[in-house]
């Protein structure tokens, strides 16, 4: 009777592609909250964010143009309303 090694009795149960995409997923997740973070940080830095319209980038990808538009609104949500 031949026994196999821990290596090989470990790499039977796993899924490598879906480790992966755990992983990519977590990374994801860790970015998404950075993101958040910087953003709020940002908001709170300019006093009120009012004060600003809004911000407009211009960039090329392929042979197209593209502008994107971002105004900022802030909200006040009292404690009894649920948002997702």
């Amino acid at each position: 009777m031949q026994t196999k090694g821990p290596s090989e009795r470990q790499e039977e149960g796993r899924d490598i592609e879906l480790e992966n995409i755990v992983g990519n997923l977590m990374i994801a997740q860790y970015q998404v909250d950075r993101l958040r973070t910087r953003l709020s940080d940002r908001i709170t830095g300019l006093g009120s964010a009012t004060n600003k319209k809004g911000s407009t980038h211009t960039f090329k990808h392929g042979n197209r143009w593209y502008k994107i538009t971002l105004k900022l609104d802030e909200l006040n949500i009292n404690g009894r309303q649920d948002i997702e």
